[in-house]
């Protein structure tokens, strides 16, 4: 069974008239639909995340917030959009400092209402579909709330998640009542593989913000969201809500064996780390000794090792000026020419380390092209497992827990391992520093490629850039280059990720000589979704075959 739901899952969906990979079938199902019905890439991309939001919600919701890329056929530009969440005007530097507590609590950065930054999900689809759309919101929030009324199927990955967050939930009557069960002694309990999940209060919220999407952020609406935070320990104002705008960024760049890479810049960080660890890699022969040699592996390793280190130093380039300085650099040709000169036979070690970071399994990502190559990468996400576990009474909203991707302390990891210098550290609205990374690769030529992005904390950006070198450099088809097993390295802790059965023994040894300390992870991570043009002309788009997602064409 688990052998033939992977092919089933693998398999691609192919149209001249658009594709779109989501990490959920109903989801792209839906995006298909409105492609069908002439709706644009933008269309498809938001109808896609609304419904996401209702049938995966231990990743994303319009509780949340995320970044887009919008590439425009006609204009032949890309666009960059930051709806990602921002701190309360009551956040301090120090709110989340390490302090003796009791032994075993929660940490206040991940459950509860502390944990809750704005979200910018609701401002950002929004504003998708009002530059970039076609459709009204109404129609495109339709599909979503009909989802949420019928009710779905829960899927194994929504299943582990509640019962990975089975305390947190539980503690909170709403959250409980919007995304456990009863189990057979009474007790809520995580719905099973394929049990029905109805979110009729959810399916009344999108109604309205279908009709008014300000009315998350204005009037009674924002009032309840802010008293559910604040009821919860947290400090969100409805002030803060209302303070909310989307931001246009620039993206990053870069060049990889010829093709143009086109990524998120600032306040992400991943964007950065993808063109990075690409463009090191050009000076490296990725098929020296035959598929993923060891010298290659390693240079990549080395490469990420370095990234990471300087994305200790950024932060929201509008409190740390300096932080576009040193994305610049990491994405010049000249930086990457001093990376690969850095990269020897031996790992090089890292002093101080971080503990062992957990498994990534959060955020999810939309990618959608449509007939006329106009093309959407969304990464969207609520943080941790179900956010902050706060659901706001009678509306169904989950609020993230993103106040977590700031720095509680100089030094001191985050729930992914990532630690900061102090550019990160919370402050009010400030923007917390983040690895999500839509993508887009053009051809030499200048066309359109490829579509992608993915989930899993820390393990976005090398999740991205090795799916683009196995397509780039490998030939794959693009099912083998998302389920190609995944290395990652990211500084601190000084350790070579390795997904299950990642690594053949003679290249695991061989990487252990070269002084890399190898860590087999429990769980494959990332989820990637991508949509590319085949040689025919013809979009192709693919779900990564470790988790629920399933492509679509119209």
């Amino acid at each position: 069974m688990p052998v033939l739901l992977a092919l089933v899952l693998s398999a691609t969906a192919v149209s001249s008239r658009g594709a779109v990979a989501t990490a959920h079938p109903l989801a792209s199902e839906i995006a298909a639909d409105v492609l069908r019905g002439g709706g644009n890439a933008a269309d498809a991309a938001v109808a896609a995340a609304l419904a996401l939001a209702v049938v995966e919600p231990q990743s994303s919701g319009i509780g949340g917030g995320g970044f887009a890329l919008v590439y425009d056929a006609r204009a032949r530009r890309v666009h960059a959009l930051d709806f990602r969440e921002v701190a309360p005007a009551a956040a301090t530097p120090d709110m989340f400092a390490p302090s003796p507590g009791a032994p075993g609590a929660p940490p206040r950065s991940l459950d509860g209402g502390l944990a809750v930054a704005v979200p910018g999900a609701v401002k950002g689809y929004a504003e998708l579909a009002r530059r970039f759309g076609s459709r009204r919101f109404a129609a495109l929030a339709a599909p979503a709330a009909r989802l949420a009324e019928r009710g779905f199927p829960a899927s194994p990955s929504y299943s582990d998640a509640a019962r990975a967050r089975l305390a947190c939930l539980a503690a909170r009557p709403a959250a409980a009542r919007e995304f456990l069960a009863k189990g057979s002694d009474g007790r809520p309990a995580a719905p099973g593989p394929g049990d029905r999940v109805v979110r009729r209060e959810l399916a009344r919220t999108l109604r309205l913000l279908g009709r008014d999407p300000d009315a998350f952020y204005r009037g009674p609406l924002a009032e309840r969201i802010a008293r559910a935070a604040r009821d919860d320990g947290g400090v969100l104002a409805a002030s803060d809500l209302g303070r909310y705008r989307v931001r246009e960024r620039p993206p990053v760049e870069g060049r990889y064996r010829g093709h143009r890479v086109v990524s998120m810049g600032l306040p992400s960080a991943g964007g950065a780390i993808v063109v990075g660890v690409l463009q090191a890699l050009e000076r490296e022969t990725p098929r020296a000794g035959g598929y993923r040699p060891v010298r290659f592996l390693h240079a990549m390793a080395e490469a990420e090792k370095r990234l990471f280190a300087r994305r200790a130093a950024l932060g929201d380039p509008a409190f740390a000026p300096g932080a576009a300085a040193v994305v610049d650099e990491m994405v010049s040709p000249r930086y990457a020419a001093r990376l690969s000169a850095e990269v020897g036979e031996r790992a090089l070690p890292v002093a101080a380390e971080a503990p062992p970071q957990g498994e990534d399994k959060h955020t999810t990502h939309v990618s959608v092209v449509d007939g006329e190559g106009n093309a959407v990468a969304i990464t969207t996400t609520v943080n941790y497992l179900f956010g902050a576990c706060v659901v706001v009474p009678g509306t169904g909203i989950l609020l993230n827990d993103q106040m977590d991707d700031f720095d509680a302390a100089a030094g001191v990891p985050n729930a992914y391992g990532l630690v900061g210098t102090g550019a990160n550290a919370p402050a009010p609205g400030k923007t917390p520093l983040s690895s999500m990374a839509p993508t887009l690769v053009f051809e030499p030529g200048g066309a359109l490629w490829l579509v992608l992005g993915a989930p899993g904390g820390s393990t976005i950006p090398t999740t991205i850039a090795q799916a683009i070198s196995h397509l780039v450099d490998d030939g794959m088809t693009l099912e083998q280059a998302l389920a190609a097993p995944r290395l990652h390295h990211q500084w601190q802790p000084d350790a070579l990720r390795v997904e299950p059965n990642g690594l053949e023994a003679e290249t695991a040894r061989a990487l252990q000589a070269r002084g890399h300390r190898l860590q087999v992870s429990e769980r494959p991570w990332g989820n990637a979704q991508a949509v590319r043009r085949r040689p025919d002309g013809r979009w192709e788009a693919a779900s990564d075959p470790r988790y629920d997602g399933v492509p679509s064409a119209p």
